[in-house]
């Protein structure tokens, strides 16, 4: 296959026209072609408004927030039929269409109709693809020669290999690319996971059903066919790998024309190249995570003016945030900075799934979310769906903090400082309790930062509670609980001997004798409160 480094582009080879594009971006319609599909096409154009383009001769113009019934529609024509441009590409919205008919026909440019569900970043994406790397006769459609992370092209180059329509959608279904080739037929599952960019819930339930995915990630070429009546031609696919790692799936739809004979050899060789392509492209799309994150860290860490950085994330600085941190719960570092990064991509798929302008950061070993407008109760649940799928997909144990909601970005850091209390007060205590938020775990968080206060003040502590310690680890006698047992129970006996699990009598004398022992006098208020505080400061075990 040519690569980018040719002299020509394939139009220039070809003289590309207008309807061999459309036959090859089966999603895109025809509004109006005055002078017809044997046009000659170049390179696609995004309109602005504000700074507007240089239109060449040939262009596919995307008409970018431009309503069909505006001046801005009619003056666009105007513009880009003067400069010989190809075709405008509109997204449509149910109006009478009469009028931009009539002005494209004054112009003599066509118009295409985008569908309403696909992104203007997509669209601009299969243009180029389709007008960059349609192959000409004498190039060898070989998907080893794409350059990385070109996905469209690799789509294109795959299905040439096997004779179908390709689509290469990640590990959960979202569509990364497809084949533009002609040809192949289109099919409604299709159509909705081109559009949607990503398989279909009712789908994925059949193929879930089906017993596909399971198949498909132990290594095997699927075949699916749908059942009688089901508007679906016959699938096949392959998972890409890297190493143990599953990056996601090839999908090879058969069209009129079987599938040539060599599909399942060449589909596991196309799974091989593909997963370089896979890496580069993760790799480029986490670029904007980075970003993000960056900007997320700054705001964190007080180092950035708050509204630029609101500009950056695409938030306003005065809408609502909160802030969750999750942390690995593992004593062994070098084992912990291994699952961080697995860790880090589940909680960025969740923040984003839960919100689009999530950002998210990693500091030490700590892994900030940060979520504009969120509703809190659901943040309690959006952080135990996380933890509780990092202990099934990744077999890794986390805890979550969430802090209070706060309603100024400027204040988010004292978010970040709540949720990290939180973390702490949870790792200070033996309790299964994985997630929790700042209001819940006041208490716990109080009782935290006094034993911070006291640990490097001995003097703070109860003489009496002290002396009882050394004594319980010389004879092995339990005096220290029995003074928490009492003291909880605010001095009743029967109620402190049955939570000791002792009889009335039994709790009596070992009270007589832990006086005896620590010469605290339980008749005096501020001793009991002293001696409460330092029972409850106690490191846990």
């Amino acid at each position: 296959m040519a690569t980018r480094a040719s002299a020509k582009t394939a139009s220039e080879r070809q003289g590309l026209r207008l309807g061999d594009v459309l036959a090859s971006l089966a999603v895109i319609g025809v509004v109006v072609a005055p002078r017809g599909l044997d046009v000659e096409v170049g390179q696609p154009v995004i309109h602005d408004p504000l700074t507007p383009p240089h239109i060449e001769t040939g262009a596919i113009v995307l008409g970018v927030g431009v309503d069909e019934t505006s001046a801005e529609a009619e003056e666009l024509l105007t513009r880009a039929g003067a400069a010989h441009a190809a075709a405008l590409v509109l997204k449509l919205h149910g109006a009478d269409l009469q009028p931009l008919r009539d002005a494209a026909h004054r112009t003599g440019l066509a118009v295409l109709a985008l569908p309403v569900e696909m992104t203007w970043s997509q669209a601009h994406s299969l243009v180029r693809t389709a007008v960059e790397q349609r192959p000409s006769s004498d190039d060898e459609q070989d998907a080893s020669n794409i350059p990385l992370g070109d996905l469209f092209a690799l789509a294109n180059a795959v299905a040439a290999m096997v004779g179908g329509a390709v689509t290469i959608e990640d590990r959960q279904s979202r569509v990364l690319a497809y084949s533009t080739a002609e040809g192949h037929t289109i099919d409604e599952p299709r159509r909705e996971t081109i559009l949607g960019r990503r398989v279909p819930p009712e789908w994925l339930r059949r193929l879930e059903d089906s017993g596909v995915f399971r198949r498909l990630w132990a290594g095997e070429v699927v075949r699916y066919e749908g059942e009688p009546g089901q508007d679906l031609q016959p699938r096949v696919a392959v998972a890409v790998r890297a190493g143990d790692s599953i990056l996601g799936s090839i999908w090879v739809a058969e069209g009129d024309t079987p599938l040539l004979p060599d599909a399942d050899e060449a589909l596991r060789e196309a799974a091989r190249i593909a997963a370089l392509h896979l890496i580069r492209h993760r790799a480029s799309t986490s670029l904007e995570r980075t970003t993000r994150g960056d900007l997320l860290r700054a705001i964190l860490e007080r180092s950035s003016a708050v509204d630029a950085a609101a500009y950056g994330l695409g938030v306003r600085p005065d809408e609502s945030f909160a802030v969750l941190a999750f942390e690995l719960v593992s004593s062994d570092e070098i084992e912990g900075a291994l699952h961080r990064e697995r860790v880090l991509d589940l909680v960025a798929l969740y923040g984003e799934a839960f919100r689009q302008r999530t950002a998210i950061a990693q500091i030490g070993r700590t892994i900030y979310v940060l979520l504009p407008g969120p509703v809190p109760d659901r943040l309690v649940a959006l952080a135990r769906d996380i933890v509780a799928r990092a202990k099934e997909s990744l077999g890794v144990r986390l805890r979550a903090g969430i802090g209070s909601v706060v309603r100024n970005l400027r204040d988010v850091p004292r978010a970040r400082t709540e949720a990290d209390q939180v973390l702490r007060a949870l790792a200070s205590e033996p309790s299964p309790v994985e997630v929790c938020d700042y209001e819940t775990a006041h208490e716990r968080i109080v009782l935290t930062e006094l034993r911070d206060f006291v640990s490097e003040r001995p003097h703070l502590r109860s003489g009496a509670v002290a002396e009882l310690q050394v004594h319980d680890g010389e004879h092995g006698t339990d005096y220290v609980d029995t003074l928490k047992a009492f003291l909880d129970a605010f001095g009743d006996i029967p109620r402190a001997a049955k939570a000791a699990n002792v009889h009335a009598n039994t709790f009596r004398y070992r009270l007589r004798r832990l006086v005896e022992i620590s010469g605290i006098n339980l008749h005096d208020p501020e001793e009991r409160l002293l001696a409460e505080l330092d029972l409850h400061l106690r490191r846990p075990e």
